[in-house]
């Protein structure tokens, strides 16, 4: 557990956490019981009791619980997280998706919370996250439009689970290892447009997703990004470029990618150019941000418009591209 409790309630949440681990739910919620009955006011006692209860489908007592956490400790971003996993596993996604909405809209924002509603929502979550970000931009008209649709999977995902290191994590959460190519992929725009709309400037560079650890006991590898700064010059620092980040995810073990670069940027291959009308989403002479995701038996382009906004830039209508034909990496997995 991240939260050390002192307090009356602290040896009974201890021994709820070692019942926890070893996969006694029941036990785990009776020792929590205990905590909360000698704390009633401790937040993170609830939060434990919550994530014990929907382990074992008790989905309202759960929420209930998730209720009185966020009660208590609005704050607290993992309440939130409770509350959205006990309101998705009672088959209400739309109000789970809220929930994660309302906690980034009070400036709760971090990668645990996307990364949850993209499990629960997919990609479309990401706009969405945006939009409702403190100072992000304001909501699409037509959400259908604007939201990038999907690109196609390359396997199915990985059911959620939480860490073995952290066995009260939120329910559901997965770590960018555990990520389907389209989840990955949804996770780096959110990324992205983040730091188009905090730095006002769009990266060039290659993420890799993290291969599984070799053991449970192993560290958890992290997100790699590769600069790819001169890749988009010439034919010739594109296929050097290449060769190293081919060379790179033979040495780690990467399980997909995703290139992104400022359209105004790429000097080569142009590849919006000399197309027949109807085929680049829109005037070829407007700026914004390519993204290409690679993985084994998954390929696809996005094009994200580019908008001024206050002397700054901002994000626009998000398209999906034909990945055959609008590509600007050559294929790295074989």
């Amino acid at each position: 557990m991240a939260e050390t409790a002192v307090g009356a309630g602290a040896a009974f949440k201890d021994e709820g956490n070692v019942q926890f681990k070893a996969g006694e739910y029941l036990k785990a919620a009776a020792q929590y019981t205990k905590a909360i009955k000698a704390e009633p006011d401790n937040h993170v006692y609830y939060s434990n009791r919550s994530n014990a209860f929907l382990k074992l489908s008790k989905v309202e007592k759960a929420l209930a619980d998730a209720d009185k956490c966020i009660e208590l400790a609005p704050d607290f971003v993992k309440g939130y997280h409770r509350k959205a996993s006990a309101l998705h596993a009672g088959d209400r996604s739309d109000d789970a998706a809220e929930v994660l909405l309302f906690a980034i809209e009070k400036g709760l924002d971090n990668n645990d919370l996307v990364r949850m509603g993209i499990t629960i929502k997919g990609k479309a979550f990401v706009p969405l996250a945006a939009a409702r970000k403190p100072g992000g931009p304001p909501p699409p008209e037509k959400p259908k439009e604007n939201v990038a649709p999907a690109p196609p999977k390359a396997q199915k995902p990985v059911p959620a689970a939480a860490s073995p290191a952290d066995p009260m994590g939120a329910a559901k959460k997965q770590h960018l290892y555990e990520l389907d190519p389209e989840s990955f992929a949804g996770l780096m725009i959110q990324d992205v447009f983040k730091e188009v709309l905090e730095k006002k400037q769009v990266p060039t560079i290659v993420y890799l997703q993290p291969a599984a650890p070799k053991s449970k006991s192993a560290e958890e590898p992290g997100l790699a990004a590769v600069g790819i700064d001169k890749a988009f010059d010439s034919p010739q620092t594109l296929a050097n470029c290449t060769d190293f980040v081919k060379q790179h995810i033979g040495q780690t073990g990467a399980q997909s990618a995703m290139v992104v670069v400022r359209k105004n940027h790429v000097a080569y291959p142009c590849v919006w150019k000399g197309k027949a009308k109807g085929k680049w989403p829109c005037d070829e002479k407007k700026d914004g941000i390519i993204m290409q995701l690679e993985a084994r038996g998954a390929r696809a382009v996005f094009f994200t418009e580019i908008t001024k906004e206050g002397g700054g830039i901002g994000v626009g209508e998000t398209h999906q591209l034909d990945a055959e034909e609008f590509s600007i990496f050559p294929r790295i997995f074989s």
